[in-house]
């Protein structure tokens, strides 16, 4: 594995910029590509983000194996249309109302691979019945709408990371770019009214000032990637944001120094109304972002960049 260069500069990508490489190695596990076995690979899905979104906009395209591909596509088929969804209050995170519609078709097509239904059909409840105390019997009931797998959302965030890091370091003479070194650690995923909830913000807070390495945003906002290196270690904080409904945030590289900073961020606390044997119920109420504070994704100017040729 190559290491990356850790002084490369920022890359801001126009929105036109053609991105295509014709690497030699699948971007994703690294296997020599032979032509049997080489796929050409959209590492922002076309159907990940709503239909036409993409169009006249930026992609980074490039070859992968064919077990890889399918492994991405299948993680992007229920969490692009999970991510469409409104939320519990029927809002959405923007006001497109053509990708709210394809959205709507998306929940009817897709399968769900936590419930194994339509996306359509997997609200999620959950009932406990007891007692508060003897004589007082309580009965609760919660519904959410479709839920993501934390595991698959952070597979997919590491594939899609995985190919911009490549892209980084890929070198055009030999075809090949590098993976990153050491390991991949992600902290939290959380929907967009829990933006502003004490551990996002403090990811936030603590890595707005490092080094911006990546900053990438197309389809008209429906996706958002930005990775910044640590002053002193080669890790990298990383943050992806998906069709303004999920976020993503994490660690990659040395893993000490991300462990220091996890263990200074605030905890999260959940409020208990009732336990008993075996059962239990437990509840923290979700924190929204203010616009006026959300600075995850902002670039200053004077970290601004073009890529090179």
């Amino acid at each position: 594995m190559n290491k990356a260069d850790s002084q490369s500069e920022l890359l801001d990508f126009p929105p036109h910029l053609p991105l295509a490489l014709r690497n030699r190695t699948c971007v994703y596990c690294g296997l020599a590509l032979m032509p049997r076995d080489r796929t050409r690979e959209h590492v922002i899905g076309r159907c990940f983000v709503p239909d036409g979104k993409l169009q006249g906009q930026w992609n980074l395209i490039l070859n992968a194996c064919r077990p890889c591909n399918s492994h991405k596509a299948d993680l992007e088929d229920d969490i692009s249309a999970i991510t469409l969804q409104p939320d519990s209050w029927g809002a959405h995170g923007h006001a497109d109302v053509a990708a709210i519609e394809n959205g709507h078709r998306k929940a009817v097509h897709s399968r769900s691979r936590r419930t194994r239904k339509s996306v359509r059909d997997s609200g999620e409840r959950i009932n406990i019945h007891g007692s508060l105390e003897p004589g007082i019997h309580a009965s609760f009931q919660f519904a959410s709408p479709p839920q993501i797998d934390d595991h698959r959302a952070f597979e997919l965030a590491r594939l899609q990371l995985t190919a911009f890091f490549y892209m980084q370091t890929y070198n055009s003479e030999t075809r090949q770019g590098g993976y990153w070194l050491h390991g991949y650690h992600p902290i939290m995923t959380a929907n967009r009214s829990d933006w502003g909830n004490p551990l996002m913000v403090g990811f936030m807070r603590t890595i707005e000032s490092w080094d911006c390495r990546l900053h990438a945003v197309t389809a008209d906002g429906f996706f958002k990637l930005v990775t910044r290196k640590h002053p002193l270690a080669e890790t990298w904080a990383w943050a992806l944001e998906w069709n303004h409904n999920r976020r993503l945030i994490g660690f990659f590289g040395e893993r000490d120094p991300a462990q220091d900073i996890v263990n200074s961020l605030p905890r999260l606390e959940a409020k208990t109304v009732y336990q008993a044997p075996n059962e239990s119920l437990s509840y923290r109420v979700e924190t929204p972002l203010g616009e006026d504070d959300d600075t995850l994704f902002l670039v200053f100017d004077d970290e601004t960049a073009q890529p090179d040729d």
